[in-house]
């Protein structure tokens, strides 16, 4: 009797288990998907869970596919491992079953394929296609896929980035814009450059639009040689009857933080998302025009009620940065706080940055710069403006003489506080970036 009614939970479980997974296909965002293969991993044995996975494997079905690469990213790592190693290398299961495991332990597992045990089937670039594809088809649910997929492939060499995009043909045209624009802000500038021409290919497919909207955005995003590129490659679009033009209706609110002794400012975006009742997308930056852009976050599922509340340009917004931690904030123009992160580009173009571009900027940067150029009054741009030293040589583009003293003026009078001791005192490098007078310096 205690058997029989082993046999007979071990097989209901099966059932439920052949059901859960395919119920992946169900799932509409990817955090449901990742919700529902977490879900699996939780209320069923790991090795009935591992053996049912294995029967999945030659589903056509996309998006189970990549359910069950979450699966298996949460199964025990070295049981998983062997499993997936011996159905790619026998030969007797189809090729899809054996592309699949080979993509799931590359791309979720981080483990790498001997050519030897794949050498048979007929396409060696089939596991890379199936990869590229799925990335693609996912992106669709979560544009962080993408991102990741890129941070994979800068570490290769380019070779393997030109091969990539050799295979995007084999996919519909809209399908390689995404894609793209991310290898275009790779860092090698062969690989980039080859990125930017692809998107200049698309011209006269249904993607044209898609395609000029990207090298637009991408005349802000890349450096000046590259930028110009883009630029040359969207004129080239616009001579062919493709015309990109920039949204001028523009849903995004700016809000700036206070400058910290380092001069590390925080620069937030804020709009409601597209087509998504209730949500909104933030898009947060912590910028140093000498240092870059040090840190970004974005989300665009956001409650909005979780969002800063809308205030006047000029008004000071109370926001929370986390922990419960309250933070004041300036709300101002779209144009200003996206000048600010130009501003802290150029660091980066110049090799002054401390970090490198965070790869969050490369994804997200397009919701920022696919509006016309930041236009700010010249008389606040003034103000940050590079200064004449003490030294006395000048520096070009300084603003006006009368400007300047005044500026230098009342930062003097608000460093001689008793209150700003402290704040200097904590930031010795500032001090001698001022070159305060002796009578001036903290204590």
């Amino acid at each position: 009797r205690i058997m029989a009614d082993k046999i007979i939970n071990t097989f209901q479980q099966r059932r439920q288990l052949q059901q859960a997974f395919a119920a992946l296909d169900e799932t509409h965002t990817e955090a449901e998907l990742i919700a529902a293969a977490r879900a699996i991993v939780h209320q069923f044995p790991a090795d009935l869970v591992l053996a049912t996975l294995l029967t999945f494997l030659d589903t056509p079905k996309s998006q189970i596919r990549g359910g069950l690469g979450h699966v298996a990213a949460l199964l025990p790592p070295d049981e998983t491992t062997v499993a997936l190693q011996n159905e790619i290398a026998n030969r007797r299961n189809s090729s899809q079953s054996r592309i699949t495991a080979a993509v799931l332990l590359e791309r979720f597992l981080g483990h790498a394929i001997p050519a030897g045990i794949i050498s048979d089937l007929q396409d060696t670039n089939e596991v890379a296609f199936q990869s590229l594809r799925e990335a693609i088809e996912e992106a669709t649910r979560n544009r962080t896929v993408l991102l990741d997929y890129v941070t994979q492939l800068r570490q290769t060499e380019p070779a393997v980035a030109i091969m990539v995009m050799d295979l995007l043909a084999r996919l519909p045209a809209t399908d390689h814009v995404p894609l793209l624009r991310l290898i275009a802000q790779d860092d090698r500038p062969e690989v980039a450059g080859i990125a930017i021409q692809r998107l200049v290919t698309l011209s006269d497919t249904d993607a044209a639009k898609n395609a000029a909207r990207a090298l637009h955005t991408l005349r802000f995003a890349l450096p000046p040689e590259l930028a110009e590129q883009a630029a040359r490659g969207l004129r080239k679009l616009q001579f062919g009857g493709t015309v990109y033009h920039p949204p001028e209706t523009i849903p995004w609110r700016a809000l700036v933080g206070p400058a910290d002794p380092g001069g590390n400012q925080s620069v937030w975006f804020v709009r409601r998302t597209p087509g998504a009742e209730g949500l909104g997308t933030l898009l947060g930056l912590v910028v140093n025009s000498r240092a870059g852009i040090l840190q970004m976050f974005a989300g665009e599922t956001i409650p909005s009620e979780h969002l800063p509340p809308a205030h006047g340009q000029g008004e000071l917004v109370v926001v929370n940065v986390g922990a419960g931690q309250p933070a004041t904030m300036l709300e101002t123009a779209f144009d200003y706080g996206r000048w600010l992160v130009q501003q802290a580009l150029q660091a980066h173009w110049q090799g002054k940055a401390v970090t490198a571009l965070p790869g969050e900027h490369k994804l997200y940067g397009d919701l920022l710069w696919e509006y016309a150029a930041p236009q700010i009054d010249p008389a606040v741009a003034a103000y940050f403006a590079p200064t004449p030293s003490s030294h006395g040589d000048a520096t070009e583009g300084a603003p006006d003489p009368a400007l300047t003293g005044d500026l230098i003026g009342a930062a003097e009078a608000l460093l001689a506080m008793p209150i700003m001791q402290n704040w200097l005192r904590r930031n010795p490098i500032l001090v001698n970036m001022l070159e305060l007078p002796e009578n001036r310096l903290p204590n």
